[in-house]
């Protein structure tokens, strides 16, 4: 796969600036030809619904076939953006849930993987309808706090990214 831009969104009360930039910096040498943009989306003001940053992802018109990776809120407003009308991007969702502030999904179209943890306290009670939303891996190791695990959520996006056999490389951190 080629994705032509990465999109790398925050979560709730977020900023381009924090997680997002630190697993872009992991990403750079395992994915150097890509472009990374990080966005600041509305939900970085808490006060502010989902709503608000669903429209603006669509304002923005990502270029066809882009890679969107949001962690928390920001992936669950990028799987909300594809399944309102852009099938044609592909959504990596990490500790999201899969419902918040007005925003819920419901179909499961082609190209969407989520990371999550049931145990994860933040979002456990909102991550069930995962495998039915998307090629879903709960993964017991991962935190809300993705800063802990951005090697490993790395590895995993780029296993994604370039087609590679991404079982694998979950069963891998398994065994570690």
């Amino acid at each position: 796969m080629t994705f032509p831009v990465i999109y790398l969104l925050h979560g709730k009360g977020g900023s381009p600036s924090g997680s997002v930039l630190q697993l872009e910096h992991e990403l750079r040498p395992m994915l150097p030809a890509v472009e990374f943009l990080r966005p600041l989306l509305p939900h970085s003001n808490s006060q502010l619904p989902a709503e608000d940053s669903v429209e603006i992802l669509r304002k923005m018109n990502p270029p066809h076939g882009s890679l969107m990776i949001g962690i928390s809120l920001g992936g669950l407003v990028a799987a909300k953006l594809q399944e309102d009308g852009r099938d044609d991007l592909a959504v990596i969702s990490i500790s999201s849930p899969t419902w918040a502030d007005g925003v819920a999904l419901q179909l499961r179209p082609s190209h969407r993987t989520a990371f999550y943890s049931s145990r994860d306290d933040v979002i456990a009670d909102r991550v069930a309808d995962w495998p039915r939303l998307a090629d879903a891996y709960d993964l017991p190791w991962l935190t809300h706090d993705t800063d802990l695990h951005k090697l490993r959520l790395a590895r995993l996006i780029a296993a994604r990214a370039t087609g590679r056999d991404l079982d694998r490389v979950v069963q891998d951190f398994k065994s570690c």
